[in-house]
């Protein structure tokens, strides 16, 4: 992706935020993702074509799922389009997507998500293992899943759950933190691990009255 593909993008998935579905309505498996080519379809027009066919539970399913994964592809940009980040040259390779000052031991697999329902009404900044325990352990079932370093990207808005999938497009807002993140990463030492793999976070919060902040762990 670059610029121009970026900004076109970003802008059309700020205008489709409100309209997405906010739940999966089931789990992502390899069965659904089957019915339908996700990845061929470059517009949510080329999209609905190809599932117009389908279930109102599957249309919703790809509908999710095609506005995540764009959402994906605009935060991996923001990370590599900074010096000192590179994107992996394979797209097809599952380990990573960045890695960070030319150091293998800093490549991330970036997963855009939000704080897990089981743990929303307990939900605190100052706990940030159990959302990485819970993803790393509830993983997708897909063609995806295997164990890697991640650098989850947490949406949270505690003035309206609803309102994650428009966090997700702070387009400006998201840079800036990406920007700051970088840097702190050249002395950062204490991840979050588990297994044989590490995990980072970046929280990107609403609060109650609208304003953002916003954490790393």
């Amino acid at each position: 992706m670059n610029a121009l593909e970026f900004d076109t993008l970003s802008r059309e998935l700020q205008k489709l935020a409100p309209e997405i579905p906010l739940q999966w309505g089931k789990v992502q498996n390899n069965t659904t993702d089957k019915k339908v080519n996700l990845f061929r379809c470059k517009t949510l027009s080329s999209l609905e074509k190809d599932i117009n066919s389908l279930t109102t539970d599957d249309k919703n399913y790809f509908k999710r799922r095609w506005f995540l994964w764009q959402c994906s592809r605009c935060d991996e940009y923001l990370f590599y389009a900074n010096n000192n980040v590179t994107r992996n040259p394979n797209s097809r390779d599952q380990e990573y997507d960045v890695e960070f000052y030319n150091n293998s031991a800093l490549r991330f697999d970036v997963k855009g998500t939000v704080v897990p329902k089981e743990l929303r009404s307990s939900f605190s900044l100052e706990h940030p293992e159990k959302i990485v325990n819970f993803y790393y352990n509830k993983q997708s079932v897909g063609k995806r899943s295997c164990l890697q370093n991640r650098l989850f990207i947490v949406h949270h808005s505690f003035k309206e759950h609803k309102r994650a999938l428009e966090l997700r497009c702070s387009w400006d807002y998201k840079s800036m933190v990406y920007q700051s993140f970088i840097h702190q990463l050249k002395e950062k030492n204490n991840f979050i691990n588990y297994l044989n793999v590490k995990a980072a976070i970046i929280f990107i919060i609403e609060k109650k009255d609208g304003s953002f902040s916003y954490r790393f762990a």
